[in-house]
């Protein structure tokens, strides 16, 4: 989880902190399946700077 936010770190809004309650089954995904829900869930709560930005 943390290297998909180190990731995309320049696509966050700024001056937040996050914190992730992971569900036992997201262990076993794969690493390109959880970043995209990672993604996701990013996106549906507006925490991701708007394209172009």
């Amino acid at each position: 989880m943390k290297e998909i936010v180190r990731h995309h770190e320049d696509r966050l809004i700024e001056h937040v902190d996050l914190v992730f309650i992971v569900r036992k089954g997201a262990l076993d995904l794969p690493y390109k399946d959880l970043e995209k829900c990672v993604l996701h869930v990013l996106r549906k709560a507006s925490l991701l700077k708007p394209p172009g930005h």
